[in-house]
């Protein structure tokens, strides 16, 4: 069974993703910030990350340049949910390595195909 770590500052955001991840048999975690996502790397298996690109504090690029920092994290696959995709945040996404985006809202059908493209690969 594979683990999802799904960070978002916004919590109704989280339970979306929760609820369609959970119906398909994927375990969930969840955190709501990036120092929070760090945290629960640190201390659980996951099989991909789910990040938020828009969020205080640490915005998701910075959690994922943090993210690539750790040797033991690097492999992780990281898709941006955002509902901001300008260029700028493609191009660092990019460098960074980043597997996909799903633009937010998102449908859950769409979402899920992305989410099993990354997760099987």
């Amino acid at each position: 069974m594979k683990t999802i770590l799904v960070v978002d500052d916004d919590e109704m955001n989280l339970k979306v993703a929760r609820f369609i991840l959970e119906e398909k048999g994927y375990i969930v975690i969840t955190a709501s910030s990036g120092m929070e996502c760090l945290t629960i790397l640190t201390n659980k298996l996951v099989h991909l990350i789910l990040l938020d690109v828009e969020m205080p504090i640490m915005n998701g690029i910075k959690t994922l340049e943090r993210i690539r920092e750790h040797e033991e994290f690097n492999g992780i696959p990281v898709m941006f949910l955002t509902a901001d995709a300008n260029e700028e945040t493609v191009l660092k996404a990019g460098r960074l390595g980043v597997a996909g985006y799903v633009k937010k809202p998102y449908m859950p059908d769409d979402f899920l195909e992305r989410v099993e493209k990354i997760i099987d690969a």
